[in-house]
């Protein structure tokens, strides 16, 4: 009966670390065209910083490595279209462009991943 037990608790450990491993344990996307996998997979294999995952209804979904400088990287990726830094309030940072006001929105995904919400007035070189 012993052995029967330590058995059964040797394959939770090993599950558990097979999952862990896997990276089974991410947090669901916001968006339903991607896994959280595939999301993970595509910023790795870009030598791009931030990298586009989606674009649905009005907005675009972007990926990126969670680091000091998340801003500055956001402000330098919006501002080659010509939209010019305002302010930052929270998690969203505001830019203006002839007059029109561009509110990007970014979301600790995990602790290694940030997400960045962009409405789709802002259109990429």
């Amino acid at each position: 009966m012993q052995k029967k037990w330590i058995l059964f608790i040797a394959a939770i450990i090993a599950v558990t670390i097979f999952i862990f491993i896997t990276k089974w344990n991410y947090p669901p996307l916001p968006i339903d065209s991607i896994s959280s996998k595939e999301a993970i997979q595509k910023l790795n294999e870009s030598d791009q910083e931030i990298v586009e995952l989606s674009k649905d209804n009005n907005i675009n979904w972007y990926i990126m490595k969670n680091s000091a400088d998340v801003d500055k990287k956001i402000k330098q990726f919006i501002g080659t279209n010509g939209w010019e830094f305002k302010e930052k309030d929270g998690n969203s940072l505001f830019f203006d462009k002839n007059r029109q006001c561009l509110i990007v929105n970014t979301e600790m995904w995990t602790k290694k991943y940030v997400l960045i919400r962009v409405p789709s007035t802002f259109s990429k070189k």
